[in-house]
């Protein structure tokens, strides 16, 4: 059911946890969130629920044993719940796997279904995980035909088994062929699954990759398309089909709004653009756009996870070091908080040897 914003619910929780328990929100203050979208919602009650005490916590618990139907109530958990996850707390991972087991077996078309809050983790809860997939998959079996459930089932599965994840992606695509949700996800799932190395060649994934992300874009409205450029200048780029690489990457060049996604148009779209000159001898153009792209402004998403390197590593494995040494001084520009790492690289780059750039060669 769709919710509405009322007065009531512009503090819900607020009064929800005032009712059920004498110590309350006191001064906290909860905004709500703009729209009516069931999405943001759950979004804003896992983001609430990671600011409860222990007290409101039980509280909550408590209300179920009353109202066990109430997914407001148990989204509200959740949040607060993956809020304490940790390799030593148990107790969370047995509060997790409760409540996300409920979720499957009741209501297995929640929204909250789709976030990784709703997820029981298959390295640190093996027994929990081995239940939700049996959960999942007699679901899946009972309502083969309805999309909301296999795109839940395959979000639940994207992090333990890929592979079953792209087949539940696949079947919720052919039953609602014009809804951009599915190439995209699966776009994603195809990239992931190149990285990791499974299956076919690399070349071979990154080709289903691009197909899927494509019908996305086509099926997509301008703001889902520019979500996807990114996406799609790295995917082509790996399916070593350097025209569209080429024309994507453009596309996020040509655009010089100031709008959330400068930085990150300016930052990839001069990388894919350099990678592609490398790959084409070009090496003067490869490096003038190593710079380029050090020089963007930055984004939230730069900010925190910091600048891809894969075009920095082709340089340094062709000898160009002091380029590569003027780009790590451009990114500490806007990737502050990891000065150190960068500063570490450099050493190493500077010794003539190659840094471990790990996640920063997928970003």
């Amino acid at each position: 059911m769709m919710k509405t914003t009322t007065p009531l619910m512009v503090n819900m929780v607020t009064v929800l946890v005032i009712v059920l328990c004498p110590v309350g929100f006191g001064a906290q203050s909860v905004e709500s969130p703009e729209g009516p979208s069931d999405e943001k919602w759950v979004y804003f009650d896992l983001k609430t629920g990671r600011e409860l005490s222990s007290e409101q916590v039980a509280s909550l618990e408590e209300k179920l044993t009353f109202d066990p139907n109430d997914v407001t109530t148990r989204t509200l958990l959740l949040g607060y719940y993956d809020g304490m996850r940790s390799i030593h707390d148990d107790s969370a991972k047995v509060a997790i796997r409760r409540h996300v087991l409920w979720l499957i077996r009741n209501s297995p078309e929640s929204e909250v279904l789709a976030h990784p809050e709703a997820g029981v983790d298959h390295i640190r809860d093996p027994e929990g995980f081995a239940q939700a997939k049996k959960a999942w998959m007699d679901q899946v079996r009972n309502q083969p035909k309805n999309a909301m459930v296999l795109g839940n089932a395959e979000q639940f599965f994207m992090h333990g088994d890929r592979k079953a994840s792209i087949e539940f992606l696949k079947h919720a695509q052919s039953l609602d062929p014009s809804n951009p949700k599915w190439p995209k996800e699966l776009g994603h799932a195809y990239g992931s699954l190149a990285y990791l190395g499974f299956g076919a060649m690399d070349q071979e994934i990154s080709e289903e990759q691009l197909e899927q992300l494509e019908i996305a874009y086509e099926l997509s409205g301008k703001s889902g398309r520019d979500l996807l450029l990114a996406d799609l200048a790295k995917a082509a780029f790996a399916a070593d089909r350097l025209d569209k690489a080429r024309q994507f990457a453009e596309l996020m060049l040509q655009n010089t709004s100031a709008g959330r996604n400068y930085g990150d148009w300016v930052h990839t779209g001069n990388l894919v653009m350099g990678r592609i000159a490398l790959r084409e001898g070009k090496i003067e153009e490869a490096k003038s756009r190593l710079i380029a792209a050090g020089m963007t402004p930055g984004s939230p998403v730069l900010n925190s996870f910091g600048p891809n390197m894969m075009l920095a590593r082709a340089l340094l494995e062709i000898g160009e070091r002091e380029i590569v040494l003027e780009y790590f001084e451009l990114c500490s520009q806007f990737w502050k908080l990891h000065r150190g790492r960068l500063d570490e690289w450099g050493k190493l780059a500077a010794a003539g040897r190659m840094p471990n750039f790990r996640a920063n060669l997928l970003y």
